[in-house]
C-alpha cells in the first residue's frame, strides 16, 4: 500500500540535514511512498536519497569545493568564468550523483518526484523580478516569524511550474530542472528548462507539501524543513508531520567553501532522525 508522501523543503546547503534525517528511515519509507515533492536544494537532496547516491555525492561535493575560500572569486572572471563558483559545483555534484545507474534508478521509481519551479510575473522579469521575488520572500519571513509556507511572492505574480523528475529524458535535462528549481542569481544562473524561464520554487512554496498531496492515495506526509521553526508549527499538523532542526544549523545556505560543515550538518540530521523516532514510527504505522 502506497499511502505516504515525502516533502523536501529548500534551504541551500542546509538541506544536507534532510539526508541525515532520512539515513535510517528511507528503506522503510520508500515502499510506502505514493509521491515525493521538493523544491530548490530539497530537489537535489530528494534525488540523492532516492538514487541511494548520498555518500558518492557527499564525496563529490567535498572534492569540488577544494580550494574554494569564499562566495566570490574575482580571479574566475579573468578565466572567463562566473565569479561565483556555486553553479558549476552544483551541476558537477548532481552529475556525479546521477551517474553509475543513479539516473536509471530515479526514472524507474513507481511514484512521481515532483519538482517545483516558479515563473516570473509578467511585469517583473529578469533582474527586477529576481529582486522583487527574493525581497518579498525575505520580508514575509521577517514579518511572519512563524511562517512555514510563504504567500507574498505569489501575490506578486510568481506562479508554480511543476515537472516529474522521472519525465526527464537525459541526465542533463534533470540537472537543468533541479538547477532551475534552485535558481537564485547571482549564485546560480536564471533557470531555463525547456521553453520556460524560471526562478527558485521557493517563490511559490519553500516546502511544497501541497504537491505531494495531489495524489489521492496520500494519507500522511513527512515534511522535512531545513531551519528552526516555531514549535507550534512542528510535529503533527493534520496529516502532515513537520520535522525541523532544533537549532540553527552550522552550515549557511550558500556555503560552498572547502571548510563548509557538511558532515556536522549530516550528523545533526541523524540525531534528529533518532530524536523523532516515535513520530516517524507513527507515520509508518
Amino acid at each position: 500500500m502506497r499511502d505516504l508522501a515525502l516533502t523536501f523543503a529548500g534551504g541551500g546547503s542546509r538541506a544536507f540535514y534532510q539526508v541525515g534525517v532520512l539515513e535510517r528511515w528511507i528503506d522503510a519509507l520508500e515502499p510506502r511512498l505514493a509521491a515525493v515533492a521538493a523544491c530548490s536544494a530539497g530537489a537535489a537532496m530528494a534525488t540523492l536519497v532516492l538514487t541511494r547516491r548520498t555518500e558518492q555525492a557527499r564525496r563529490a561535493f567535498a572534492r569540488r569545493r577544494l580550494g574554494v575560500r569564499g562566495h566570490l572569486d574575482l580571479r574566475r572572471l579573468a578565466r572567463g568564468q562566473r565569479p561565483f563558483p556555486h553553479d558549476g559545483i552544483y551541476r558537477a555534484t548532481l552529475r556525479d550523483a546521477l551517474s553509475e545507474g543513479g539516473f536509471e534508478r530515479l526514472k524507474a521509481l513507481p511514484f512521481p518526484v515532483k519538482i517545483l519551479c516558479a515563473t516570473f510575473p509578467r511585469r517583473a522579469r529578469g533582474p527586477l523580478g529576481i529582486a522583487v521575488g527574493l525581497g518579498a520572500y525575505q520580508l514575509e519571513k521577517a514579518l511572519r516569524p512563524k511562517l512555514v509556507h510563504p504567500s507574498f511572492p505569489q501575490k506578486l505574480g510568481f506562479r508554480p511550474r511543476v515537472w516529474d523528475a522521472r519525465e526527464c529524458a537525459t541526465i542533463d535535462e534533470l540537472i537543468e530542472l533541479i538547477v532551475s528549481s534552485s535558481s537564485t542569481p547571482p549564485f546560480t544562473s536564471v533557470g531555463r528548462f525547456r521553453e520556460h524561464t524560471l526562478i527558485d520554487g521557493s517563490m511559490v512554496d519553500n516546502a511544497p507539501a501541497f504537491l505531494a498531496e495531489e495524489d489521492p492515495g496520500v494519507a500522511k506526509n513527512l515534511v522535512l524543513l531545513t531551519r528552526p521553526h516555531h514549535p507550534s508549527r512542528l510535529g503533527w499538523q493534520g496529516k502532515r508531520l513537520y520535522i525541523a532542526p532544533a537549532r540553527k544549523l552550522p552550515i549557511a545556505r550558500w556555503d560552498y567553501t572547502e571548510q563548509a560543515p557538511v558532515d556536522e550538518t549530516l550528523a545533526l540530521g541523524r540525531l534528529d532522525g533518532q530524536r523523532h523516532r516515535a513520530a516517524i514510527e507513527a507515520l509508518l504505522a
